[in-house]
């Protein structure tokens, strides 16, 4: 058994009573987007429930993909680590968000490490189940392929738009799309409801915990944002959406 399947649920953990909302997957995922009701009920009903406490690596990069993940409750983070230790966090993912959907399809190793936030329940669809659906299921295989290629064209874009922005416009793409994803409106600005600490901001944003909090500074001065122990509040977000346009290097 492999260490990936000795850190997920055993057998009897199986439940296809399990809640999950499909419209949010519809949101979230490239790959459920494409599914009828029908369809994508059909392959959540193939799960199995798995728990992760928070800390916990969910996967890690090289490990065995033989299973995709399905965030029920919790939020976690998409990482990368360098050879001399240095994390990038790609995404922070929350309920709705798919992760490991390549892994059913060529059970090829992880890409990137996973990691549990807080305590988290997901849905774990395993390739030996899902393979056998889709040999049954033709037209299934088609509208996933249809979702893939739709995921690849927009990666594409993201890559070519992030080669032409500086640091101050990254940091603001990243910063209006936490105040998206958690943000709730305050008094005096948006309240992004994630304590984050410039060292995690900079692996976001791929750069260094210094120039982030040049940055930071700057716009704290500017009245742009306030930023204290790692909360983080948006009081002007027309300015931080002007310096997201940015292409200058």
């Amino acid at each position: 058994m492999s260490q990936i399947q000795r850190r997920v649920a055993p057998k009897g953990d199986f439940n296809r009573d399990t809640a999950v909302n499909i419209e949010l997957l519809r949101q979230r995922s490239v790959l459920f987007s494409v599914l009828s009701d029908e369809d994508a009920q059909a392959i959540i009903q193939l799960g199995c429930v798995v728990q992760h406490p928070a800390k916990q690596i969910v996967f890690q990069v090289g490990e065995e993909g033989d299973h995709l993940l399905i965030l029920l409750e919790g939020r976690v983070k998409v990482s990368l680590t360098s050879a001399d230790g240095k994390e990038a966090i790609l995404s922070i993912l929350e309920p709705g968000d798919v992760m490991g959907e390549m892994a059913l399809f060529d059970g090829d190793t992880r890409s990137a490490t996973v990691t549990a936030m807080d305590h988290c329940t997901m849905l774990g669809l395993w390739r030996r189940d899902f393979l056998p659906f889709l040999e049954r299921n033709p037209h299934v295989a088609m509208k996933l392929l249809s979702g893939l290629s739709q995921r690849l064209r927009a990666t594409n874009d993201l890559v070519g738009n992030l080669s032409f922005l500086n640091l101050p416009a990254r940091l603001a793409r990243i910063l209006l799309n936490l105040g998206q994803q958690y943000g709730k409106l305050t008094s005096t600005g948006i309240a992004i409801g994630l304590k984050l600490s410039q060292e995690e901001l900079g692996n976001l944003v791929g750069v260094s915990r210094e120039s982030v909090n040049r940055q930071i500074r700057l716009w704290v001065e500017a009245s742009v944002l306030d930023y204290t122990h790692g909360t983080i509040i948006l009081k002007n977000s027309d300015a931080l959406f002007r310096e997201s346009l940015n292409f200058e290097r």
